[in-house]
């Protein structure tokens, strides 16, 4: 069965004493993690590696197309249907608010099946979606397909990936990290010019259609070939016989006041980064009035900056304190939304820097969040803790959507929105700096390769 976890070939049998501290049966979370690291550690580098190469292709098709690429098509579908800038981004945020509320359920589903049998079945229904996109008529459909793209997403997107790449790489999770982050990037350096020709000459349903084909292609294929359950997966089903851990325990974990900083601090950076992403194509295109022939030369500008952005963060994450990194590549995000309020048609040197600076500080920001959760939360419940914490970051992002959007409308521009997300990016990177100073002694930082 696919679903069922697999063992992996270098896990070596152990011989586990009774302690007169624990119940029988119980395998402290503390053990259970020396486990997972002692077989993660004899993991065959090719294998791990292998498995990070099927998780990037997956990434780069998913994160690419849903989030990078679709909102390319703002102007077109704005133009067949005649939808307002509220009505083309409302299928956004059902897809943000799906997203959020199906990651704990896939959470729960990836702490106790395989993760490769749940990436498969969402790379399947993120296919599906496609398809149909490129066959609808009316509002509601498009919301409708954008609600079974945010339910796929759940299940093959970040929390799906990153389970499986914390239960291989113990060891350089950072660099690991950045470069599977990266994939989602260069994912949208490459598909908006890809899906800008499409348009072009085989105009937008066309295009969503053999997009579609492509992606499932490419998931599935990596799914079924390249990606396998890792060894702290095993660990943990070692101790089947065990009872879960009480729900009081990972209450205590939520509950606590830094995991309240950590979620503070990340779903505001959501709330920038994913309103930019939505509503920077209508900006540009209608408000600054940018040729729109010019829109998929931005995008690839600024996700080729956030390639270089996800693996040199992640890089810089192993070697000096994380939440200085992090504080950093939001002040840098903050300083780019700043120029984007003075974009105009006849600055394109500006709106370069500007694609450039969003592109590293976005990456960098993002890519130190999911460090940050490993950091701190990699063990038995993490596929949960991440999917709560993706929960609380994803509807912060459906929230930033359709505020833009509702201050676009009132105000008939776009500036003080933007003016209102740089303002919170700083306020964000001066709270990640506050985390850096607060309770040191459970600050970790992720092992150097």
């Amino acid at each position: 069965m696919l679903l069922a976890k697999s063992k992996p070939r270098c896990c070596i049998p152990l011989q586990l004493g009774h302690s007169p501290n624990v119940a029988p049966g119980v395998l402290s979370s503390g053990l259970r993690s020396l486990l997972a690291f002692d077989m993660a550690s004899s993991t065959p580098s090719r294998q791990r590696w292998t498995v990070l190469s099927g998780l990037f292709l997956v990434y780069m098709a998913s994160n690419g197309i849903t989030l990078h690429t679709l909102p390319l098509l703002y102007p077109e579908l704005m133009e067949t249907f005649g939808w307002r800038e509220g009505e083309v981004t409302l299928p956004a945020t059902v897809f943000f608010i799906v997203g959020a509320l199906t990651s704990p359920p896939a959470g729960w589903l990836l702490d106790r099946y395989s993760a490769r049998g749940i990436i498969a079945i969402g790379s399947a229904l993120l296919a599906l979606a496609l398809v149909a996109y490129s066959a609808t008529a009316t509002l509601w459909q498009l919301v409708a397909i954008y609600a079974l793209l945010g339910l796929a997403l759940s299940l093959c997107g970040l929390v799906s990936n990153m389970v499986m790449l914390t239960g291989w790489f113990q060891t350089g999770r950072g660099r690991a990290t950045g470069i599977l982050l990266m994939a989602s990037s260069l994912g949208g350096a490459l598909f908006p010019l890809a899906v800008g020709t499409g348009i072009e000459h085989l105009g937008w349903r066309h295009t969503v259609l053999a997009t579609g084909l492509c992606v499932g292609c490419v998931m599935l294929g990596s799914a079924w070939l390249l990606l396998r359950d890792g060894p702290s997966s095993a660990a943990v089903d070692a101790t089947d016989d065990a009872p879960i851990a009480p729900l009081q325990e990972l209450l205590s974990i939520v509950m606590a006041r830094r995991f309240v900083a950590i979620v503070f601090a990340t779903g505001s950076l959501w709330f920038i980064i994913i309103a930019l992403t939505q509503h920077q194509s209508i900006y540009l295109a209608r408000d600054v009035g940018l040729d729109r022939s010019l829109l998929p030369l931005i995008f690839s500008l600024f996700f080729g900056a956030s390639v270089i952005g996800k693996l040199g963060f992640g890089w810089l994450a192993d070697r000096f304190d994380l939440h200085h990194v992090m504080a950093a590549a939001t002040i840098m995000l903050a300083g780019a939304l700043g120029l984007l309020s003075q974009a105009s048609p006849d600055a394109m040197g500006l709106l370069y820097t500007y694609a450039i600076l969003a592109g590293l500080g976005f990456s960098g920001a993002f890519t130190c969040i999911q460090i940050l959760v490993a950091a701190h939360y990699s063990g038995p419940h993490y596929g949960k803790i991440l999917a709560t914490i993706v929960l609380m970051d994803t509807l912060c992002g459906a929230l930033g959507t359709r505020v833009v959007a509702m201050a676009r409308e009132w105000q008939e521009s776009y500036v003080p929105a933007l003016t209102g997300l740089a303002l919170l990016a700083g306020l964000s990177a001066l709270l990640v700096l506050t985390l850096s100073r607060a309770e040191p002694d459970e600050t970790t930082k992720a092992e150097p390769a």
